[in-house]
């Protein structure tokens, strides 16, 4: 069985995996603007910030990528492509990216 390449994969996913920029932007305009309001807590919720954003962007096209599921029996059979979980794994890196950079801009422009 083939698989779609990267590049293919990453335009495919473009509207099914575009919930992850709001989601992302969302986690990280709140967790780092509650943050800067807690000073004893600071450390804390910016260590959790970043690793849900990483959780975001890894889970679960990333583990995927290296230990990649078997495939369904009815793919097998219609001999459709394979997903590149490569491709979506970049596709939700850079989405998670851009929803944190995003979530930058609004905190500068709304601050």
């Amino acid at each position: 069985m083939e698989a779609r390449s990267v590049v293919a994969e990453m335009f495919i996913g473009i509207p099914t995996h575009f919930w992850v920029l709001p989601v992302a932007g969302l986690v990280a305009y709140y967790g780092l603007k509650w943050s800067a309001r807690s000073s004893h807590r600071a450390t804390l919720l910016h260590a959790s910030t970043y690793l849900l954003l990483l959780a975001l962007a890894v889970l679960p096209n990333g583990i995927y990528a290296v230990f990649p599921p078997a495939p369904d029996p009815d793919v097998l059979l219609n001999h459709a492509p394979l997903p590149n979980y490569a491709g979506r794994f970049y596709l939700d890196a850079f989405y998670v990216f851009s929803g944190w950079a995003l979530s930058k801009v609004v905190k500068l422009k709304f601050r």
